[in-house]
């Protein structure tokens, strides 16, 4: 039986050597997963930093699409609605508050003139379309966040905004008769107005803070349980 022992003794070294072997190669293969995981996390945030740059970028472009391609329309479309004595943008505006009401992306209340829209807007060709669709093609990158839309809230929002308000009585009437909607200048219109307004409040907001605050301070009764 000396060939069964020698055998025996021999697949017990193999059987041995076959656990060091396999923990070798189960260290060296948890060190590639690690490095493969450490390398995908580097990879991610290579990724992430170049899609900021160019969100950055994009945003830059954009605002200065906005101060040279915009605006020499805007000053085209002015100068046409100026000579042909138009008065379709003009609205009562109440102090302090917006000439119309947004509720889910629609204007659902008013106080545009819808004879003179329904008069004049016909007449204005295309300077009117050309400035609302470069003022669109300038908020879709922003309202998709496609653009970074901090750069462009701070270098354009004001802006943007008075200039959707003041021609809000067209873009309605070309919802109304399904000539165009305008659905990212009206989503960038919320979002930045209701952000100016915000800051704009917040400084009484906080007096009125400090003002309800002051109001609820009392004296405490003396104690008179000496």
């Amino acid at each position: 039986m000396g060939w069964f022992a020698t055998t025996r003794a021999l697949l017990e070294l193999l059987y041995f050597a076959s656990g060091i072997a396999i923990a070798i190669f189960a260290f060296f293969g948890l060190r590639q997963i690690t490095l493969g995981l450490d390398q995908l996390k580097i990879t991610k945030e290579i990724a992430k930093t170049n899609a900021k740059r160019e969100s950055v970028k994009f945003a830059a472009d954009q605002c200065r699409y906005f101060a040279e391609t915009a605006m020499p329309l805007r000053a085209k479309m002015v100068e046409e609605y100026n000579r042909a004595g138009w008065t379709f943008l003009r609205v009562a505006t109440p102090l302090g508050q917006l000439p119309f009401t947004i509720q889910n992306g629609e204007v659902t209340s008013h106080n545009f003139d819808l004879k003179a829209l329904d008069d004049q807007y016909p007449k204005t060709g295309e300077t009117l379309v050309s400035y609302l669709n470069a003022l669109e093609s300038f908020a879709i990158p922003f309202a998709y966040g496609v653009a970074d839309e901090e750069i462009g809230y701070k270098e354009t929002a004001r802006a943007f905004c008075h200039e959707i308000q003041t021609h809000m009585p067209a873009i309605f009437h070309m919802r109304k008769v399904n000539i165009a909607r305008y659905e990212s200048s009206m989503k960038l219109f919320v979002l930045w107005n209701n952000r100016l307004v915000a800051e704009a409040t917040a400084p009484v907001m906080k007096a009125m803070g400090e003002l309800s605050k002051a109001a609820e301070e009392r004296i405490k009764p003396l104690d008179h349980n000496f």
